[in-house]
């Protein structure tokens, strides 16, 4: 049994037993199949490793390959990409409730765009700040391991950057700063929901 197929079987098994038994058996069993470290069988989300408590970390995994350096250097890409997934859709839903918040208010279409161009530039910022904080080689499959992980409050910094789009209003740049923030508590949420 390969390893993305225990994977996919835990992650299952803990959606039924989610269903069945609270968030709390839920993670235990997330994480009863690891070949490595309990974060090697997690995706993304709120860090599952106690020591970046409150960070948004992803993991990429890397198999099949011979070489150590380039094992762990592919696993670490793929966890930035993970990471630029996560950070994308979060950017996407943020601009769009903004967008949506801006034109119920009346603002002008230019004022719209320039917040839906400033959302490519805050991806950008905020994959500038991913860094890998672990890895891992199971040495009998040969599969490589890398975390990636961020600091939620460098990325509320970034979708607060939005707020200096010409012609918003000092209500729509407060409601920004709202919404920012609101992101930071959404991922700290996810974190104490998982940890109960």
């Amino acid at each position: 049994m390969t390893h993305r197929t225990r994977f996919a079987l835990s992650v299952a098994f803990a959606a039924t037993l989610s269903a069945c038994a609270g968030n709390k058996e839920a993670v235990r069993e997330e994480f009863r199949d690891c070949e490595g470290p309990n974060w090697t069988c997690f995706k993304s989300g709120p860090c599952p490793v106690p020591e970046l408590k409150g960070n948004l970390c992803a993991t990429g995994i890397a198999e099949n390959i011979r070489s150590q350096s380039l094992g762990i250097e592919t696993a670490s890409t793929r966890a930035r990409v993970e990471m630029g997934a996560v950070i994308h859709s979060q950017v996407d839903g943020f601009t769009r409730a903004t967008q949506d918040s801006l034109s119920k208010q009346g603002a002008g279409e230019d004022s719209i765009q320039k917040v839906g161009n400033m959302a490519q530039n805050v991806v950008e910022q905020t994959l500038s700040g991913v860094s890998i904080q672990r890895t891992w080689q199971n040495r009998q499959t040969g599969v490589f391991y890398a975390l990636a992980t961020i600091d939620p409050q460098a990325f509320a910094s970034a979708l607060k950057g939005m707020k200096e789009a010409k012609g918003l209003s000092d209500a729509m740049k407060q409601e920004i700063d709202q919404r920012a923030e609101g992101v930071v508590a959404d991922w700290q949420a996810v974190k104490t929901a998982k940890a109960q």
